[in-house]
């Protein structure tokens, strides 16, 4: 999970000109107003003449949490997030948004109640039948815990941003349009070839795989696990009539979804309904014996080990864990389980051979690449092969050896390069090029891609603007931060 948000997380970065979370939909914002004698207690920051509120910072984390849990099926835990240093990415946002809205302030923006009243009115959040409804929306509010009066401070902050945003815009011009057109649409008149490696034909070293090992060796580390001994409380056993589950089901029917969140229908959804109930049914003799083996009146002689990386286990109830302690009965699908705690050992530095398994298969991928870069690098000048004749970016070819998208991805590869010449590899197999002609601008690309290209240049233009704007901005303003986040 950690690793899919590092891949991810130059989307925690939010956008600038987007600091301001869409309040409907993501969940609103509640930003709260400004007090220039704001005490610590109430604020996170004081940014120029403006403070961060507690529950500013609180709704923004909250959103952006709740988005990239929504993003992971529900299995973002809060130890998760603070390995990513969430609470201190949203705390920068926060920080750069408010330095923006100090500027907008010293040169003399503004957003009049006319324009909170106009943005109200056009949200169909807002509307029944086409028309702003005053009660639907002080409903909507209420549902989300929030007072009108901070909505619309976090709108009017959002307006403010935009304003700003337009005061700023840099419009491309021609010369820049034709170069950034040249330079994602240049074509590339290419020769390819594959070559490959059994990897079978690798030579371990052994030597080799020693050192492999102890150049990283403490990244190769024994799983935490957890030693439990453990009671288990059957299900309910005998037929349930079919009248009985249906009313169980008619309660409970919100929770019995297909994976497009269609309710299932009772007869779909049997199978699970029957576990649920007997669930129910058994949770009696379950927290009976609870709270038996957890006075000591009964005791387990079965044990087991559960590691920190099970899916099937609620890790978080053993975490949060005392040594000796009863946890409350789990539910599982043959019963109920309730287990005592006994013992909890930490990660270790594997031994060499307790290591080897899996330092071999790495080996093996390391030395099938070494292998790989040297043959490749010995043919680059010498090769003959599929001539692809002219490509771009977008262009569609198969390449001998590679599937359609290993083509795609090695034809990205290629324009991503500085070199007339190079290889990519893909398993044990390298894909050579070298580069016989060029075209820069392709005037069809041009045409067609027009309006495409010249908003990706006000995108990249106004993000290398707010990047050095927010520069300046830190030195123009003092920024006195009371919370520096996890």
């Amino acid at each position: 999970m950690i690793t899919w948000m590092q891949k991810h997380k130059k989307y925690l970065v939010i956008t600038i000109w987007v600091a301001t979370i869409a309040f409907i939909g993501a969940g609103f914002v509640g930003w709260g107003a400004y007090d220039m004698n704001t005490d610590r207690a109430t604020s996170v920051a004081k940014v120029g003449h403006r403070t961060i509120s507690v529950s500013e910072f609180q709704q923004a984390y909250a959103n952006n949490y709740n988005y990239y849990n929504q993003q992971l099926g529900g299995k973002l835990t809060k130890e998760d997030a603070d390995k990513m240093g969430l609470e201190k990415i949203v705390m920068q946002n926060i920080i750069n948004e408010t330095l923006l809205l100090n500027l907008a302030d010293d040169i003399g923006l503004s957003v009049l109640k006319t324009d909170i009243e106009k943005q109200l009115i056009k949200d169909k959040n807002f509307q029944v039948n086409g028309v702003f409804n005053k009660n639907r929306y002080y409903s909507l509010l209420k549902n989300q815990g929030l007072r009108a009066k901070e909505y619309e401070n976090g709108l009017k902050k959002e307006l403010l941003l935009n304003k700003l945003q337009n005061v700023l815009k840099l419009p491309p011009s021609k010369r820049e349009i034709e170069l950034f057109t040249s330079s994602l649409f240049m074509q590339d008149k290419l020769m390819v070839s594959t070559i490959s490696i059994n990897p079978d034909d690798i030579t371990i070293d052994q030597e080799g795989l020693k050192k492999f090992w102890e150049a990283k060796k403490t990244s190769y580390k024994t799983k935490k696990k957890y030693i439990l001994e453990y009671l288990k409380v059957g299900l309910a056993k005998g037929w349930i009539k079919d009248d009985i589950l249906k009313k169980y089901w008619e309660n409970k029917k919100y929770n019995y979804k297909d994976k497009d969140g269609k309710i299932l229908k009772f007869e779909e959804a049997k199978s699970r309904v029957v576990l649920d109930y007997k669930l129910k049914q058994s949770k009696k003799d379950a927290l009976k014996t609870y709270l038996k083996f957890k006075k000591g009146e009964i005791s387990a002689k079965d044990k087991m080990t559960v590691y920190d990386d099970d899916p099937t286990f609620p890790l978080i109830k053993l975490k949060s864990a005392n040594k000796n302690q009863v946890l409350k009965p789990i539910s599982r699908d043959d019963g109920y389980l309730i287990v005592k705690l006994i013992d909890v050992v930490a990660p270790r530095v594997m031994t060499f051979e307790e290591a080897k398994p899996i330092v071999l298969e790495e080996y093996k991928k390391h030395s099938l690449i070494l292998a790989l870069e040297k043959k490749a690098k010995s043919r680059l000048d010498l090769f003959n092969g599929q001539d692809l004749g002219f490509v771009s970016r977008d262009s569609i070819r198969k390449i001998d050896g590679l599937s359609d998208a290993q083509s795609s991805e090695f034809i990205n590869y290629v324009f991503d390069q500085n070199s007339l010449k190079g290889f990519k590899i893909f398993g044990n197999k390298a894909t050579m090029y070298r580069i016989l002609e060029q075209k820069l601008l392709n005037k069809d690309k041009f045409d067609l891609y027009k309006s495409i290209i010249t908003q990706s240049i006000v995108t990249n233009k106004q993000s290398e603007l707010n990047k050095n704007l927010l520069i300046k901005l830190r030195k123009t303003y003092d920024i006195e931060q009371y919370y520096k986040g996890k």
